[in-house]
C-alpha cells in the first residue's frame, strides 16, 4: 500500500511538508500453472515492486511508486521460464534502480520505462545469440506514481482498467496475429479464442536485438481497478466475467486475483495464469 502526499506551502518563505492522503494503492497478485501445464515449468512471471523516489528538495517530498509486471515466457521446456525471469528482473532493476536513487520528472518517467522493456530485451536476446537458443518472452509493465500508470507493453499480456462508468477497458493492444486479423476485419472478435493462429506473436522480446515498445499513460482516480494478465486469464475468461469478477466485493484485491486465477482453472485451465490487481482508493 502507498499514499500519495502533497504539499502544504506555509506562511514563511519556506514551505513545510504536511501528509495529505490522497490516494491509496491496494495490490494482490496470484499465478498458478494451470491444469494441462502442471507438470511443466512455469513460463509466467510477475512481480510486484514498491518503493520511494528521493525528493529533489528539502520543500518537496518524497514520492511513493509501485512497478508491476507480468511477462510470459517461451520457447519450450524451461527455456520460457528463464526469459521470463530474466525479463522481469532486468526491467524492475533498471527503473527501481533509477527511480529509487534519484529524482525523476513525470514526463521522463514513460520513457524511462519503454528503455527498461528495451534493455530487457537486449538481455533476452544476447542470451539467445550465446546459447543459440530461441526463448523469448512477452512483457506488460505499469509504474505508478501520483495519479498515473505509466504502460509498456510488447506481446499479448494485457493491461485493463476497470472504471465505474465506462467499464472494463483494455490499454494495451495485442501484438498477435488474430488481434491483426480482427483490427483488419477479417475475422469476428470471438475467433480470437479458437483461430489456429491465436498463439502466435508478431512482437516479443528476445528475436530481434531491438524492439518496438508500446507506452502510453492512463490518468487514475479513486475506484479504479487495474488488471495486467497473461493469456492464461483472457483466453479461458471472457471480459464479462473478468468485469464480474473484479467488481465482486472482496477484502483485499490478493482475494481477487485468487478468483480470477481460479476462474481461468475452471474455464479449462489450458496454460500458465498470472494476475495482478491494483485497487486504487482514496483515503
Amino acid at each position: 500500500m502507498w499514499r500519495r502526499r502533497a504539499n502544504t506551502p506555509s506562511g514563511t518563505s519556506r514551505g513545510v511538508n504536511t501528509e495529505q492522503p490522497v490516494l491509496t494503492l491496494r495490490v494482490g497478485s496470484h499465478l498458478d500453472p494451470g491444469i494441462r501445464r502442471k507438470d511443466r515449468p512455469n513460463e509466467d512471471t510477475l512481480l510486484v515492486s514498491q518503493g520511494i523516489m528521493p525528493s529533489a528538495s528539502a520543500s518537496t517530498l518524497s514520492k511513493p511508486f509501485a512497478l508491476l509486471i507480468v511477462a510470459d515466457g517461451m520457447g519450450g521446456q524451461a527455456h520460457g521460464q528463464e526469459a521470463s525471469r530474466l525479463a522481469v528482473q532486468s526491467l524492475a532493476d533498471y527503473v527501481s534502480g533509477s527511480v529509487g536513487s534519484q529524482p525523476r520528472k513525470p514526463e521522463d518517467l514513460l520513457p524511462l520505462l519503454t528503455a527498461g522493456v528495451q534493455y530487457a530485451n537486449q538481455l533476452v536476446y544476447r542470451h539467445n545469440r550465446e546459447q543459440r537458443d530461441e526463448m523469448g518472452t512477452t512483457m506488460t509493465a505499469a509504474l505508478v506514481m501520483d495519479t498515473t500508470a505509466y504502460v509498456a507493453h510488447v506481446g499479448d499480456s494485457r493491461l485493463y482498467l476497470y472504471r465505474h462508468h465506462t467499464g472494463l477497458g483494455q490499454i494495451t493492444r495485442d501484438h498477435s496475429v488474430v488481434a491483426g486479423l480482427l483490427a483488419a476485419g477479417v475475422i469476428e472478435s470471438e475467433d480470437i479464442y479458437t483461430h489456429p493462429m491465436r498463439n502466435r506473436l508478431y512482437r516479443s522480446l528476445g528475436e530481434k536485438a531491438s524492439i518496438e515498445v508500446d507506452g502510453s499513460t492512463v490518468p487514475l482516480a479513486a475506484g479504479d481497478l487495474l488488471l495486467l494478465c497473461s493469456d492464461g486469464l483472457w483466453e479461458m475468461v471472457r471480459d464479462q466475467q473478468i468485469a464480474a469478477i473484479l467488481t465482486t466485493p472482496r477484502p483485499h484485491p490478493a482475494e481477487t486475483a485468487h478468483a480470477l486465477v481460479q476462474a481461468a482453472v475452471a474455464g479449462g485451465g489450458k496454460d500458465n495464469v498470472s494476475v495482478i490487481v491494483a485497487q486504487v482508493s482514496k483515503v
